[in-house]
């Protein structure tokens, strides 16, 4: 398991509970978080790994619309359902079978729903606003993982290469030819200031 997957485990499951309780309070975004759930749940296959790429923009692209576009809200709250779905795939991949995995993700996301109706207490609208930003840098942070993992490994085996280069000998006449540059250079030097 790489460091892209814990971060992309991390981020389904929080994203998973955040956007269920911010789609409590109406029942049309509960609606789209139902759609979302479904859409990605069947339309994606269960041994694959989720695109880090596009989880993160789940995320951060729903958080921004639930957050900033309150009349759209119901989009970020599908996308939201959709990162949910998502983590039937990551647990897939552990070797969590799907039939078994999807139900379990949809009833703690039901309880979540109920909690946050039933007691308001348990995710006010600051908490949730506030978790919302936290999914969405997380999510922004997920989507540019790979792409940073990949430049360091790229520049370390570019450092590996520059010093198996620099432990290599210099050739003979390399050092030949400079040691005689410099005493024909001197000579010279030597010469010219008589």
């Amino acid at each position: 398991m790489t460091l892209t997957f814990y971060a992309l485990w991390m981020l389904c499951a929080l994203g998973a509970a955040t956007f269920a309780a911010a789609a409590a309070p109406r029942r049309r975004w509960l609606i789209a978080l139902a759609i979302g759930f479904v859409s990605v749940a069947t339309l994606s296959g269960p041994e694959q790994l989720p695109d880090p790429e596009v989880a993160g923009m789940f995320a951060a692209v729903g958080a921004i619309v639930y957050l900033f576009r309150p009349r759209y809200a119901w989009v970020g709250v599908m996308l939201g359902g959709g990162l949910a779905a998502m983590l039937i795939r990551m647990l897939g991949v552990l070797g969590a079978p799907s039939f078994l995995t999807a139900p379990l993700i949809a009833v703690g996301m039901a309880g979540i729903v109920w909690l946050a109706r039933a007691r308001p207490v348990f995710s006010p609208e600051t908490l949730r606003e506030e978790a919302l930003l936290i999914v969405c840098t997380f999510g922004l942070a997920v989507s540019v993982l790979p792409s940073v993992l990949d430049g360091w490994q790229a520049a370390a085996n570019l450092n590996i290469r520059a010093e198996n280069v620099a432990t290599q000998a210099i050739p003979t006449w390399t050092l030949s030819v400079v040691a005689m540059s410099t005493l024909l250079g001197a000579a010279y030097a030597l010469w010219s200031r008589r």
